[in-house]
Order: C-alpha cells, then structure tokens, then sequence
C-alpha cells in the first residue's frame, strides 16, 4: 500500500459511498421510519464468527445497503418526530468524511493545530449566541450528557476545590445540586460519576406548566443548609426533553446567586432559540449562567456527536477542574499554544475533531437560516396543537414553548376509564404508530401519568407531514378502540363460559 493505491481506494470508495447517501436521502419521504425487525432477528442477521481473512470493500459495502441501513431508525425523515434528533445538514455528513480523512486529534494542538483554532472559534460564537461576553470560552463534547458532567465537575470544584486532590471525604457537609423533576437524567449520572451520590440530587416539583417551582427550590435549599449540607449548584432547565419548557432563568440565576451556588442552563436544546429575534427572549437569563450546555447536533442540524459547554468565566474554570500536563506534552513548548490544548479543559484525552462540521454547519446556514428553521419549526408545533385542540379525542398537555407538543388520547370511552387504563391506551397508541412505520414519537410520563410527546425535528418536515400525522393518530386511534371493545368482548365470553361450566352450558341448551 502507497499513497496512489490509497487514493485509488478512496476514489472507488468514494464514488460508491456517494451513491448510498445520495440514494438514502432520496428515500426518506417514503421509506418507512421504523424496521419492524426484532432484536432477535437482527441477531442472526449480523451472528458469524470473527472474520480470518478480508473480503472485498464492494462486499462490505453491499451488505451495508442489504442489511444495515434497511434497519436503522429513519431519525432523518422528516416524518420522525421522536426525541432531538434531527436530519443533519448535508455539509455535516461530508465534514465528517473529511475529518476521518484528516484524522487529527483535536486534544491538543501540536496534534491537531487547525482543529484547535477552529473549535475555538466556533466555541466564540456559541458564547455570543447566548450573551456571554469576550471573555467567555469552552469546549465540545459527546453531547449533553457529558456537557453536564463537565459543568457540575466545575462547579463541584469551585465549590469545594480540595476535591480535585483529595476526593469528597475531606468536605466538611455533603454537596447537593439543584434542578426540577424535568431534569434531564445526565444530571443523576453525573453527581454520581462525581462522588456525590445520586441522593445528592434534589429533584424539585414543577406547576403545571412544567416549570420548577420556585418556593419549593428556596425551601430545599434552606432544609439542606439547615442541616449542614452545603447546596453546590442550581440547574435551569432550557428546553426540558419531555415538554421542552425553559425555567425562569433570571429568578434562578438570582436564587443561585442568593445561595453562593453555581449556576447552570441545560439549554442542550433549546439553546437554538438564541439564533432567532422572534424567540430568543425566552432565554433571557441564560447569559447570567456560570455555565451552559448547548448541543448543535440537536436543533443546528449537526451530525452526531456534537455538544458543547460552555463557561462564562473563561476556559481558566475549566482548566482548574480539568487541567494536567503528562510528561510526553510538558516540554517548553513557548506556551503560545498551551491554551489550544483542549484535553485541558475537559476529561478526553484524544478528541475528535468535531468543530469542522459545527464549522461548517455554522457557515453553511449561517444566523438568519438558523433563525428561519427554528421559528418555521415552531410554527409547525403550534399548527399541530392547533390541529388537536379542534378534536375532542385528544387533549393537550402544557403549552408550546419550543417545537415540542405533548398531548393524550381521551376519546369519551378512554376518558370514562382510571388513570391506569388511559396510560396504557397512549403507550398503545404510540406503539401502534411505531409498528406502522408511518412516523415515530415516543412517549413520556409528566406528572406521573403518560402523555405523547411530538417535537418537530427535521427541516425537511412540512406542514403536509404534520397533518397526515394528526390523520394517522385518528385512524391508528380508532383502531386501537375497536382491537379493545374486541378483546373486551372475549374476555368477557370467556368469564361466562367459566361461571356457566359444562354442566351448566348443557342444561341451558336443553331448556332452549
């Protein structure tokens, strides 16, 4: 193998990769959203030994298109309505091919010296997009699980810095963090990945908009300081996965600051609402956050995996939480590039070099198209919950906030039923939906009972795929209905033949 073999390679390869993408992409409207495969099918259809030999990239790529893309989850389609996962950007994907091509190792800059500079320009523009000042900086991440792992690290360590080196037995009270019932669950992973135990987590009680409530977040903290904990950190909820709501920022940037606590935005999602003039008002307060999580492979179209997290006091927060030099990096180097070596200011050493495509993304749509896609994708949301409120099967639950809408089928015959049963009739519903391949949500519990949840994901959806989802919630519903009323009735013809017995079965066809 030689350089003109490899490009050989990459040119035959190329060519036919290009045919697969380009193919799946004009199947998106039709193919269905889901694969009705089951687990165990997929088993076998992927069970063979460790392969001795290599066969051809043909081959390879052949079974790709017979067996591996027919199965996935269509996230793409603009009929995918499921959690914030949207159809990437066509300059995302081939950005990806080119940073495999490049294969620099974005942690630290002698590896990877335009990667490093192009990351920290895309992480300048997120802290402008969300108010921060010049002083501001950050760092990408697998996405919003590990965004929050690194802010909660940040703020465990400016809260108590003596655990960096001797662990969380040498503070003098346990640390507890703060963050509605909406919270996303990397926030439990992540006090407990940092020693503060899962019980750590104070999971506040939200109104009945979904927003945390603000008396019961004082009177826990104030519990906490009476007894001798010492309160770490409040989280706000911007763009909460199950509803999409966002917590009064301001009031909670005021309460953490009361409190001495850190305070950090969860604006993983809802972080695009800053791109739009129409809608970023719902944000004010999230420039007031010690820091914040904003993931661009949600609602900036990026391709997985690409989140971010960002710091209002500057990378030296992150670097104090974060920072080491192994002996293979600790050489005088002049220092000029000492603050482009990004495996400083989180916990991977080896990075990839995610900013190209966030680069690109940024560039390729820039802020008014951005803008444009959000506020379109909003509108879509309102025009669906629109559409539900005209028909009395169907009942909303909360408000629209962002591009997501939550709601239940309560068709008179369910309504009559306990709470029980009408849970069961939406996981049913959404099942039906599912199987059918037409479209995808999922569900969710919110305040304890089970809703439907529908978020407006892809830019490619339009209103056409909004209605036919509302048309196919009516029919997949009414049959649901009539697939109960049968089963009911056997039931109820099995409980009758058992009373009877055959004794009494035999007696009352004689008299008949």
């Amino acid at each position: 193998m030689n350089s003109e073999s490899l490009k050989a390679q990459h040119e035959l390869l190329g060519k036919a990769v290009t045919r697969l993408i380009s193919e799946h992409a004009g199947r998106l409207e039709s193919a269905p959203v889901t694969s009705p495969a089951t687990p165990a099918e997929l088993e076998r259809l992927f069970a063979e030994p460790l392969p001795l030999d290599g066969i051809s990239a043909e081959d390879i790529l052949a079974r790709f298109e017979r067996d591996v893309a027919p199965h996935a989850m269509q996230i793409p389609s603009p009929r995918y309505f499921g959690q914030f996962n949207p159809t990437p950007l066509a300059i995302g994907v081939w950005a990806d091919a080119l940073c495999s091509a490049l294969n620099q190792n974005a942690g630290a800059w002698r590896n990877g010296p335009t990667s490093a500079l192009i990351e920290a320009q895309v992480i300048r523009w997120l802290c402008e997009l969300v108010g921060y000042g010049p002083g501001a900086f950050g760092t990408l991440a697998s996405g919003g699980s590990e965004a929050n792992l690194i802010a909660l690290k940040c703020a465990r360590d400016q809260t108590a810095r003596e655990i960096c080196e001797l662990g969380v037995r040498t503070t003098k009270g346990e640390l507890t963090v703060y963050a509605s019932e909406q919270g996303h669950f990397s926030l439990e992973k992540s006090v407990d990945i940092l020693g503060l135990g899962r019980k750590s987590l104070r999971k506040i009680d939200t109104d009945e908009r979904f927003h945390i409530r603000l008396d019961q977040l004082r009177e826990a903290i104030d519990k906490d300081r009476r007894e001798g904990r010492i309160p770490c950190c409040v989280v706000g909820m911007a763009g909460a996965t199950s509803t999409g709501v966002i917590d009064p920022l301001t009031e909670l940037a005021a309460i953490a600051r009361e409190s001495n606590c850190w305070f950090h935005v969860d604006a993983a999602y809802g972080g695009g609402l800053a791109f739009s003039e129409q809608h970023k008002e719902k944000l004010c307060g999230i420039e007031l956050a010690n820091s914040v999580t904003f993931d661009p492979h949600k609602w900036m179209f990026v391709p997985f995996a690409c989140g971010t997290t960002l710091v209002r006091d500057g990378g030296r927060v992150l670097r104090d939480s974060f920072d080491i030099t192994p002996e293979y990096l600790n050489e005088d180097r002049g220092g000029a590039d000492v603050e482009y070596d990004f495996f400083r200011y989180g916990q991977m050493g080896t990075r990839r070099f995610n900013a190209l495509k966030l680069w690109m993304a940024f560039k390729f749509m820039g802020r008014r198209g951005y803008a444009e896609t959000v506020e379109r994708h909003i509108e879509l949301t309102q025009h669906l919950a629109a559409r539900l409120d005209q028909l009395p099967d169907f009942e909303r639950v909360g408000q629209i906030e962002t591009a997501v809408c939550c709601f239940r089928y309560l068709p008179d015959v369910v309504r009559a039923e306990g709470a029980e049963t009408q849970d069961r009739i939406q996981s049913s519903l959404q099942q039906r939906v599912e199987k059918s391949g037409q479209a995808f949500f999922p569900s969710t519990i919110l305040h304890g009972r089970r809703a439907l949840r529908v978020n407006i994901n892809s830019y490619l959806t339009e209103r056409r795929h909004v209605d036919d989802l509302v048309e196919l919630l009516q029919s997949e519903g009414e049959a649901l209905l009539k697939q109960e009323d049968q089963v009911a009735a056997k039931l109820k013809l099995r409980r009758f033949a058992k009373l009877i017995g055959r004794a009494g079965w035999h007696r009352l066809l004689s008299a008949w």
